[in-house]
């Protein structure tokens, strides 16, 4: 009970957050204008903002974090294709559905929530850098589904280089490596700033998720979304977290890449859904159903890793 208590403390406040920006929502106290807006400003400026200050300042260097890095890619590898595998039962509109919704994560955001209250600012480090890798694998998957289920005809390589290229968050982690690397000293204002500017970022976020919730749509849930939510939250941890015992992972990397696998499913992949001509309501189930069970799968993984570790 007393690990569960503390895994607890580490999901509820991030779950208790999203609730507040949902009731916000339908008070009207957080208006979709609004929400378009801050979403956009975590994005393109506080989120990468938050990362590049957390990796810069970090005492990890890289090369000590390769074996975590290298457990979330292998894992990731594996748990995509298998998602395909999973969904072939499925129509074709909603295989893409599926697919995104059960491997796709909301990293940028819970992921980093949950990593900096249990481990801080050095498993916000260690999270910002597996998300950097994973987010790339992300991004290709995307592609190729994109390639294979939607109703255009074709879609560009160059695009997509473009795209990862121009991420604002994967610029700031490699631009705080660089930095890191070449032992580049930034003045204490400049510092001090960036804190202020990314001490607004997960809360503000969160509140957004949660005001871009309906929860209705849970009445309407179909075997498919419990099906992809179950891959999400039980099957995509277990393939990380077994890669991570097979490179010997302290507890902390093992913490993080569990809290990284183990969030609920991107909103992006409802995007990603309507815009291939998918099941999208099929896809707005498994986030907001995700986004529920979350908290008590990633509580449970969580206490159960304190306790075996």
């Amino acid at each position: 009970m007393e690990m569960f208590a503390f895994a607890l403390s580490v999901t509820g406040p991030i779950f208790l957050t999203l609730i507040i920006g949902y009731w916000l929502a339908r008070l009207g106290l957080l208006r979709e204008a609004f929400v378009d807006d801050a979403s956009r400003l975590v994005f393109m400026i506080t989120l990468p903002v938050l990362l590049f200050i957390n990796i810069f300042t970090a005492d990890a260097e890289l090369g000590q974090e390769l074996p975590l890095l290298a457990a979330g890619f292998l894992g990731t590898i594996i748990t995509i294709p298998l998602a395909w595998v999973v969904a072939r039962p499925l129509v074709r509109g909603d295989r893409s559905a599926f697919i995104q919704g059960a491997f796709r994560g909301n990293l940028g955001i819970i992921g980093l929530a949950w990593a900096a209250n249990a481990y801080g600012s050095s498993g916000l480090a260690q999270a910002a850098l597996l998300m950097a890798v994973v987010t790339i694998l992300y991004n290709l998957a995307a592609v190729v589904l994109f390639a294979m289920y939607s109703q255009q005809t074709s879609f560009s390589w160059k695009k997509l280089a473009k795209d990862i290229v121009q991420n604002p968050l994967i610029v700031a982690i490699v631009l705080a490596l660089i930095c890191k690397q070449v032992g580049v000293k930034l003045p204490a204002i400049l510092l001090q700033t960036g804190d202020y500017l990314a001490s607004i970022t997960l809360p503000l976020a969160l509140l957004c998720i949660g005001a871009s919730l309906d929860f209705s749509l849970l009445r309407r849930s179909s075997l498919a979304a419990f099906g992809a939510v179950g891959f999400k939250l039980l099957i995509v941890p277990a393939v990380l977290l077994a890669f991570g015992w097979l490179f010997q992972l302290p507890s902390q990397s093992m913490g993080v890449l569990l809290l990284l696998a183990a969030s609920p499913s991107a909103t992006v992949s409802f995007i990603m859904a309507r815009a291939m001509g998918g099941n999208s309501q099929l896809a707005a189930n498994i986030v907001a159903l995700s986004t529920l069970l979350s908290i008590v799968t990633a509580s449970l993984g969580l206490a159960l890793l304190e306790v075996y570790l």
